[in-house]
C-alpha cells in the first residue's frame, strides 16, 4: 500500500466517521471514570451530610411539637424511643442535651462511637451554634481507635427564641476505599469492552454510510468519461436517498441530452449535406450539359435557387431558435389587430389550394387584439400551419381558428385530422429534431428544418403565453396557444407552462 493510498484512507468518510465514532465512544468513557474518580468521594460525603441533616430535622419536629413536656417521663420516653429508631435504622449515635432538665441527657447508640461522641460534645460547640450558619455545625473527625471518619452534627431546637434542646448526630463514614477499587478495576474493564465495541461498530457503520456514496462517486467518475448508463441502487439514508434520486435523474438527462445532440448532429449535418449535395451536382450539370440549353439551364438553375432558399431557411431556424434559448433576442411588445393580421397569413397559402390540392380554412372573430411581438407571433403561426401542413390527413384540411374564450382571454388553434400524436410522446415533440416515430407515416417532411416547433415554444415561452397539443392517434392534433385580449380589462394574464399537452375527446 503506497503512502498515497494511506492519505486517501485518512481523508475519507469511512475512516473520518470511524474516527469520530471512537473519539466520541473515548471521551464519553474518560469522562464518566473522571466523574467516577474524583467526584464519588464527595458525593458520597455529601449524601451522608445530608441524611444527618434529615434526622436533625426529624428530632427538631418532634421537640417543637406541643406534645413535648420535658418535665414528663412519657414524654422524654417516647423522644428516646424515636431516637433510638432513627439511631438504630441510620447506624448513628444521638445525643440530645435538654439544658433546664438536671441530667436532662438522651443518648442513643449504634455506631459504636459513644467516647469519641462525647469527647467532640463540650460547652465550646454550644456556644458556636448561635454564630453558624442555619445554627448548625458539621465537621469530620478522625477515630484512630477505630481507624475511621466520623462525621459530627450539632445543631439545637428553638421555640420563641428560647433554647428547648441541643442535638449532636455522630456516624462513620464507612470506608469506601475498597469499594471505590473495585469499582474502578470493573469499570476499566468494562470501558475496554466497550471501546472495542465502539471500533467493530463504528467500521459496520461507516463502512454503511461510505458505501453507497463510494459508488455514488464510481457512477460519477463514470459520467465524467461518457457512460451515462448507470442505475445507483437507492439507500435507507433520506439524504444519500435524495442524492441517489437526483444523480438517476441527472444522468438519464444527461443521456438524453446526449442522445439529442448525437441525433440533432445527424439532421443538421443532413439538411446541410442534401441541399449542397444539389446545388453541387445541378451546377455541373449546366457546366456539363444544360449550359447551351436555356429551359434546362433555367429548370436546374431553380432547383439551386430552392436549395440554396433551403438552406437559407435552416441556418435562420438554428440562429433564431439559439438566440430565443439564450434569451439575448428581444421582444417588442405592441397592440395588434391579430384577426386582421390572420386572414392577410392564411390568404397567402391559397397558392398550396391551388398547386396541391390543399385547404387551409380559417374560423377567425374578429375584432381580437393581443399586445406581442407581431412579427414573432406571424412566425409562430407560418410554423404551425406548416407543421400541419406536413401531417395532414386524407382530407387535406388544416384549419385554423381565433375565437374568445370569456371577456378577457382570446385562445389561437391550429387543426388537422391526420394520424395523430400518441400520448406518450407528447411532451417531447417541442423538442429539437425530435421525431415521432422512424415509421413512413411519421417521416418529418423533407421541407422542414425540424426546429419550427422549438422555435414556437422559445417565442411563446418568452411571451408567456399559454401553450400545448391535444391529439388523439387517428383523428389528429391541434396545436394552440392562449393569451390575453389587448384592451380587455377583464382579462388574466395566464402563468407561464410549457409544452403542456393533453388528450381531448375531440378536436
Amino acid at each position: 500500500m503506497s503512502v498515497e493510498t494511506v492519505k486517501e484512507y485518512f481523508k475519507s468518510i469511512r475512516f473520518r466517521i470511524w474516527l469520530s465514532f471512537v473519539v466520541f465512544s473515548l471521551g464519553t468513557v474518560a469522562l464518566m471514570l473522571f466523574f467516577q474518580l474524583f467526584f464519588t468521594p464527595v458525593f458520597y460525603s455529601l449524601s451522608k451530610t445530608n441524611e444527618y441533616k434529615s434526622c436533625a430535622d426529624a428530632i427538631k419536629m418532634w421537640i417543637g411539637s406541643e406534645d413535648w413536656n420535658p418535665y414528663s417521663i412519657d414524654s422524654v420516653n417516647g423522644l428516646r424511643n424515636r431516637i433510638v429508631k432513627l439511631a438504630q435504622s441510620n447506624q448513628l449515635d444521638i445525643i440530645i442535651n435538654l439544658p433546664d432538665v438536671n441530667n436532662g441527657t438522651i443518648y442513643a447508640s449504634k455506631s459504636g462511637g459513644n467516647d469519641l461522641l462525647v469527647k467532640e460534645v463540650g460547652d465550646n460547640i454550644k456556644s458556636a451554634l448561635e454564630e453558624a450558619k442555619d445554627n448548625t455545625i458539621i465537621t469530620k473527625t478522625d477515630d484512630n481507635d477505630n481507624d475511621a471518619e466520623g462525621i459530627i452534627l450539632a445543631t439545637f431546637a428553638k421555640k420563641n427564641d428560647k433554647v428547648l434542646a441541643y442535638i449532636f448526630i455522630f456516624g462513620y463514614t464507612e470506608p469506601i476505599g475498597t469499594t471505590l477499587n473495585i469499582i474502578n478495576a470493573l469499570s476499566f474493564i468494562c470501558s475496554n469492552v466497550v471501546l472495542v465495541a465502539a471500533c467493530i461498530i463504528s467500521i459496520m457503520i461507516s463502512s454503511h454510510i461510505a458505501n453507497p456514496l463510494v459508488k455514488i462517486s464510481r457512477n460519477v467518475d463514470r459520467l465524467i468519461t461518457g457512460d451515462f448508463h448507470m442505475e445507483i441502487r437507492k439507500t435507507e439514508y433520506d439524504e444519500i436517498a435524495t442524492l441517489t434520486k437526483n444523480l438517476n435523474a441527472a444522468s438519464e438527462e444527461i443521456n438524453k441530452t446526449e442522445a439529442l445532440r448525437k441525433d440533432l448532429m445527424a439532421n443538421v449535418s443532413h439538411d446541410l449535406r442534401t441541399p449542397l449535395t444539389m446545388i453541387k451536382a445541378y451546377a455541373e450539370m449546366i457546366r456539363d450539359l444544360s449550359g447551351n440549353n436555356p429551359e434546362k439551364r433555367e429548370k436546374h438553375l431553380q432547383v439551386i435557387i430552392d436549395e440554396a432558399d433551403r438552406l437559407t431557411l435552416l441556418v435562420s431556424d438554428i440562429l433564431n431558435l439559439s438566440k430565443l434559448e439564450s434569451g439575448v433576442m428581444p421582444i417588442e411588445r405592441s397592440g395588434f389587430d391579430f384577426s386582421e393580421v390572420l386572414k392577410g397569413i392564411i390568404s397567402r397559402f391559397s397558392l398550396l389550394d391551388d398547386m396541391k390540392d390543399y385547404q387551409v380554412r380559417l374560423e377567425a372573430e374578429d375584432g381580437i387584439s393581443v399586445n406581442a411581438d407581431q412579427q414573432k407571433i406571424e412566425q409562430v403561426v407560418y410554423n404551425l400551419v406548416n407543421n400541419a401542413i406536413n401531417y395532414i390527413g386524407d382530407d387535406k384540411l388544416v384549419t385554423v381558428r381565433l375565437f374568445r374564450k370569456n371577456s378577457g382571454t382570446a385562445r389561437f388553434e391550429v387543426a388537422d385530422r391526420g394520424i395523430g400524436i400518441p400520448a406518450e410522446q407528447l411532451p417531447y415533440i417541442w423538442d429539437r429534431y425530435y421525431k415521432i416515430d422512424r415509421s413512413e407515416n411519421y417521416k418529418r417532411s423533407v421541407k422542414g428544418t425540424g426546429l419550427g416547433l422549438s422555435i414556437v415554444k422559445g417565442i411563446l415561452t418568452s411571451h408567456g403565453f399559454l401553450f400545448g397539443c391535444d391529439s388523439i392517434l387517428g383523428e389528429g392534433s391541434v396545436f394552440w396557444f392562449e393569451f390575453d385580449i389587448f384592451g380587455s380589462q377583464q382579462g388574466k394574464i395566464p402563468k407561464r407552462k410549457e409544452g403542456r399537452s393533453s388528450e381531448n375527446t375531440g378536436l
